[in-house]
């Protein structure tokens, strides 16, 4: 299992980076942000989606606009996949699913890359708060 994960490493780095840089630079920066609950969420959370609501409340915790409009995330989310197009990442990793308003891993592979990981350090990497605050009562999954 761990030389499997090794082998996909450089994938899923490149996908961080990838999807933290988004289409264009940002004041809000929001792709990257939006990869802050798929690095809190547990696999279990992640297998059935993070919730839009869960994400704009942490988001609004950790994000240094907050109060963030609704309506950036909701953009932001919008265009999850066709970013990952963008960026050449096949096949995507991250999937919004407008009609339940959830954030889906589809790349099972992650997951478990995800797993091996020092998910704090990745956050820190990307420019994301090594000890982001989960607000009480969030619930990712």
């Amino acid at each position: 299992m761990r030389s499997i994960v090794a082998e996909q490493s450089a994938r899923y780095d490149a996908f961080l980076t990838n999807f933290a840089n988004g289409f264009q630079e940002t004041q809000l920066e929001m792709h990257k942000w939006l990869l802050l609950p798929v690095l809190l969420a547990a696999s279990k959370q992640l297998e059935d989606g993070v919730a839009w609501n869960a994400i704009r409340k942490l988001l609004d915790a950790n994000h240094p606009s907050a109060p963030l409009n609704p309506g950036n995330i909701t953009q932001s989310l919008g265009s999850v996949a066709s970013l990952q197009v963008k960026a050449k990442i096949t096949p995507i990793i991250l999937d919004y699913d407008q009609t339940t308003k959830r954030l889906n891993v589809v790349d099972r592979g992650f997951l478990i890359w995800l797993n091996y990981q020092d998910r704090a350090a990745l956050r820190e990497d990307l420019g994301l708060p090594r000890d982001a605050v989960l607000p009480g009562g969030v619930v990712l999954g």
